[in-house]
């Protein structure tokens, strides 16, 4: 018996230098865009704000040598700005994020990349994903939620409060549900999403043409996913290495425009002055903002041939198991 995710291992390699060499910079560039989408990456935001930046506004404070007080309240008000935006940031990202797997996926059955295109080609299908993907979210989230509304007020009236017993009971039960709910996200981006394309349709009608062949094969494709482990350790001892050197060379100009910024301010003597002026704050956030961007930016970059490969590999073992399913016939013939 052949085991297709074994056989997809060495194709996919072939299939990812195709799509990737001779090198383009604006199929990486492009791909890049793509991939620093993928995966659930999320980012956090800038804040948009109108405090005036001069100590002189409504909400000065008195700063002296043996008197400083910090106003908590204007501190406050800037995490809360900064949790509603990051929320937001957030759903927003993982929209288009649902809209790109289309994408990257339609790159790699016509090796071209065009971000703009496909991504409005998909729109329909790529929100049907967004919102099948925030009901399994909501799945963890609400048990998750429901334990702290509990466990919370009664941590406040002491320890003895606390039933441990539900709580022993629930933290396994929690798991095993992350594990499902993980385990359902990846099948559908990695073999729903192509099907959706093949059939049309949202994510519950490519379910639904899909579980026939995952319940045929199921051998095939849990041999699939212990594969696909690895990968993932491989893939991620990579970037961490290459991404974090990288990373640490762009940190580098971030670096000497925040040392520049409060020397302007007042030097390292008056941080604790400027933590408490808002607008300040706002500023170093959104020069930290910046270099987040950039470094994960850099990370997709370097995920780029790792994201090609896995996804070869995964349209590979899809069209294997049914043939009516395969989006890359024509390189599979060229690569087998």
């Amino acid at each position: 018996m052949s085991w297709y995710a074994v056989d997809a291992l060495e194709d996919a390699i072939e299939g990812t230098r195709e799509l990737l060499f001779p090198f383009n910079a604006g199929t990486w560039l492009r791909l890049a865009v793509i991939v620093f989408f993928l995966g659930g990456t999320s980012t956090a935001s800038p804040v948009q704000t109108n405090m005036q930046f001069s100590p002189q506004s409504g909400g000065s404070f008195p700063v002296t040598p043996g008197n400083f007080s910090i106003p908590w309240e204007n501190v406050a008000t800037v995490l809360v700005i900064l949790a509603v935006v990051a929320v937001f940031l957030g759903l927003l990202f993982t929209a288009i994020g649902a809209i790109m797997e289309f994408a990257f996926v339609e790159s790699l059955r016509t090796q071209r990349v065009h971000v703009r295109r496909y991504a409005k080609s998909y729109l329909g299908q790529g929100l049907s994903l967004f919102v099948f993907q925030l009901v399994l979210f909501l799945i963890v989230l609400l048990p998750v939620a429901g334990i702290v509304l509990v466990t919370v007020p009664a941590l406040f009236n002491g320890p003895e409060n606390v039933a441990l017993g539900p709580l022993l009971f629930l933290v396994p039960v929690l798991f095993v549900l992350g594990f499902f709910v993980a385990l359902v996200d990846t099948l559908t981006k990695a073999f729903v999403v192509p099907v959706m394309m093949v059939r049309g349709g949202g994510v519950l009608a490519g379910w639904k043409a899909f579980w026939p062949t995952l319940k045929r094969e199921w051998k095939q494709y849990g041999i699939y996913l212990v594969l696909r482990f690895f990968i993932a350790i491989a893939a991620s001892f990579v970037v961490s290495l290459v991404g974090g050197f990288l990373s640490i060379v762009v940190l580098i100009p971030f670096a000497i425009v925040a040392i520049l910024l409060i020397v302007a301010f007042g030097g390292f003597g008056a941080l604790a002055v400027m933590l408490s002026n808002p607008a300040i704050v706002a500023v170093f956030v959104v020069l930290l903002v910046a270099y987040i961007v950039c470094a994960i930016f850099i990370l997709a970059l370097v995920r780029v041939p790792i994201q090609a490969y896995t996804g070869y590999f995964s349209l590979l073992v899809l069209g294997d198991t049914n043939g009516e399913f395969d989006l890359i016939p024509e390189l599979r013939e060229r690569i087998r």
